[in-house]
C-alpha cells in the first residue's frame, strides 16, 4: 500500500468531465509546465507540457532529480508518468492517465526493490487554487514487487503480487487547511517470504506465504497544511546535496515551522478478508484481520489510538492438542489510546536548537528538556478501550485507564470480566504438567472475583501512585511484592 500512497502523492502535483473551454496554446503549455515544475524545484526536464488537439499532454520524469543524488550507494528509478490535461475553466483541469509503470530503489549492501504495474488508469480534477486533486479515482492492475534484503551473508527474498487496487479520494478547503478522504480496495494479495537456511545449519530454508482475496482501507485527514507541506517537499527536492542543506538550514527550519502541525487529525482503518498464512508448521487462517489508527498532528494536545482485531482464527491441527481446542480464541479486539503528551513544544525546541553544521546537531543536554516538554504533566494517560478475547470456552473483556511517567508509579483502574472460568480450568486438567502450573493462579483469581448475575466473574483492579494494588477492594500489594514503603 505504501507505493500506492506515493503514486497518489505524485498525482497531487498534476491533479466532471466537460469540453475544453479554450484551444490549447504553446503559451498555456509553458505556464502549466512552470506551475507543475514549481512543485518539484527548478531542475529542467522534470515536467513537460505540450499542446495537443484536445488539451495538453503532460509528462513527469523524475530521472533528473534522481541523478542529483550524490550518494553512490542509493539507486532510484521510476518510469515517466503521463497525463492528458483538459481545461475545465476556473483554474481546474481534468487529468486522465492510462499507462504501465516500472520502478526500483535500493541501497548497496542492504537490498533492492523492483516492481511493476501493468495498467494504471486514473482520472481526477486538479484545482490550481487548492494546489491538489479535488477529486480522483484510479484502477491499478497486475502489481508485482520483488524485494531482496541483505543481512550479512544471508539474503531474504520477499515478493508481492496484487491483482488490482482501486482508489477514490476527494479534498476540499484551502491550501492552508484542507480536509481529505480516501478509500482503497485491493483484490488478490499474495506475499511470499523466502528465508535462507542459517549458515551454521541451525535452521533450514523456509518459505512463508500470506494471501488475502480482498481488503479495504479508509482514511481521513483534517486541516492538512497542503501548501506548506508542498513547499517543504519542493525545497528538499531543490536541496538534495547535504552541504547545500547545511548552508541554508535556516530556510529549512522556516519551511518546517510553516508546515507544522502538518494536520490537526488523521484516521485510517484497514481490513483484510480470509487471510491465510502457509508456514512450515501448517496453514493458519483468519476470517478477517483489522487495523486502525487515529492521531493528532504535531500539536500540544497529543493523542494516539491504535486498534487491532481478528475473527475466525484457525491454527494447524498439528499444533492444537485436543485439550486446547476450546481455548484458541475465535475473536479478538484490542483498543489502546495514549494522551496527555505534547508534540508541539519539543518540535519547536528541536528546531530552535538544531544545528546541522555540527557533528552532533542537537546539544547533549537537550534530552531531559525534551522529555519535560513531551510530558508536561509528568505522565501520560494510557486507556484500554472495550477489548475482548472470545473462545469456545470463555469470553474475557477488559477496559480501563492508567497514568504512567518516568518518575511516579503507574496508577489507574481496570475492569476485567470473564465468562467460562470453570470450563477453562476443567480443560487445563488435561494439559501437560507445565501448563497445569497455571491452575493455582486461576484458583486465586477465582477467589478474588466478584460473581455477577449472568454467571461471569469480574475484577475491579485499582493501583495507586503509592504502589498499593487492590482487587475488588482486597489489598493484594504484599502478595504481588509491592505496596507502600
Amino acid at each position: 500500500m505504501k507505493f500506492v500512497n506515493i503514486l497518489m502523492t505524485i498525482g497531487l502535483l498534476l491533479g466532471a468531465s466537460s469540453p475544453a473551454l479554450a484551444a490549447a496554446t504553446p503559451e498555456e503549455a509553458k505556464r502549466l509546465t512552470a506551475l507543475f515544475q514549481s512543485y518539484l524545484g527548478q531542475k529542467p526536464g522534470v515536467v513537460r507540457v505540450i499542446p495537443q488537439e484536445d488539451g495538453y499532454a503532460a509528462k513527469l520524469d523524475l530521472t533528473p532529480l534522481f541523478a542529483k543524488m550524490k550518494d553512490p550507494t542509493v539507486s532510484l528509478s521510476l518510469s515517466p508518468l503521463e497525463w492528458t490535461l483538459t481545461d475545465q475553466g476556473g483554474g481546474k483541469w481534468k487529468l486522465d492517465q492510462n499507462q504501465s509503470l516500472t520502478f526500483s530503489f535500493g541501497v548497496k549492501g542492504q537490498g533492492e526493490t523492483k516492481g511493476s504495474i501493468a495498467s494504471v488508469t486514473s482520472t481526477g480534477i486538479f484545482d490550481e487554487a487548492l494546489g491538489g486533486l479535488a477529486t480522483s479515482s484510479a484502477e491499478l492492475k497486475t502489481i508485482t514487487l520483488d524485494q531482496t534484503v541483505t543481512n550479512g551473508a544471508a539474503t531474504t527474498h520477499i515478493s508481492y503480487a496484487i491483482d488490482s487496487i482501486s482508489m477514490q479520494s476527494s479534498m476540499q478547503g484551502t491550501p492552508d487547511s484542507a480536509d481529505a478522504t480516501s478509500t482503497y480496495g485491493l483484490k488478490g494479495l499474495k506475499e511470499t517470504i523466502s528465508v535462507p537456511a542459517a549458515a551454521d545449519g541451525s535452521s533450514p530454508a523456509m518459505a512463508l506465504i500470506f494471501a488475502s482475496p480482498s481488503g479495504r482501507q479508509d482514511a481521513t485527514v483534517k486541516d492538512l497544511r497542503l501548501k506548506a507541506v508542498g513547499d517543504l517537499v519542493t525545497w528538499l527536492m531543490a536541496h538534495q546535496d547535504k552541504d547545500a542543506i547545511v548552508t541554508e538550514q535556516a530556510a529549512l527550519k522556516d519551511k518546517l515551522r510553516a508546515a507544522l502541525p502538518l494536520f490537526s487529525s488523521l484516521s485510517a482503518s484497514s481490513t483484510l478478508d480470509d487471510v491465510t498464512a502457509i508456514s512450515p508448521f501448517g496453514q493458519f487462517a483468519v476470517k478477517q484481520l483489522g487495523f486502525g489508527t487515529e492521531m493528532n498532528g504535531i500539536v500540544a494536545d497529543g493523542k494516539l489510538r491504535e486498534t487491532f482485531s481478528f475473527s475466525g482464527l484457525q491454527v494447524p491441527q498439528a499444533l492444537l492438542p485436543p485439550w486446547a481446542a476450546g481455548l484458541v480464541p475465535d475473536k479478538f479486539n484490542l483498543d489502546v489510546s495514549v494522551s496527555d503528551f505534547d508534540l508541539a513544544a519539543p518540535a519547536a525546541m528541536i528546531l530552535d536548537k538544531l544545528d546541522l553544521s555540527k557533528p552532533e546537531p542537537l546539544p547533549k543536554d537537550l534530552d531531559g528538556l525534551l522529555m519535560l516538554a513531551l510530558i508536561p504533566k509528568g505522565s501520560v494517560t494510557i486507556t484500554l478501550g472495550p477489548s475482548e478475547l472470545l473462545a469456545k470456552l470463555y469470553d474475557l473483556t477488559a477496559e480501563g485507564s492508567m497514568t504512567a511517567g518516568s518518575v511516579a508509579m503507574p496508577a489507574g483502574m481496570a475492569l476485567l470480566t470473564l465468562k467460562g472460568m470453570d470450563e477453562t480450568m476443567a480443560a487445563l486438567q488435561a494439559a501437560p504438567p507445565d501448563i497445569q502450573q497455571m491452575s493455582p493462579m486461576l484458583l486465586l483469581a477465582k477467589g478474588l472475583g466478584k460473581a455477577e448475575a449472568d454467571g461471569s466473574l469480574s475484577w475491579k483492579i485499582e493501583a495507586t501512585a503509592a504502589g498499593a494494588i487492590t482487587v475488588n477492594g482486597a489489598d493484594v500489594s504484599k502478595m504481588l511484592g509491592g505496596g507502600q514503603q
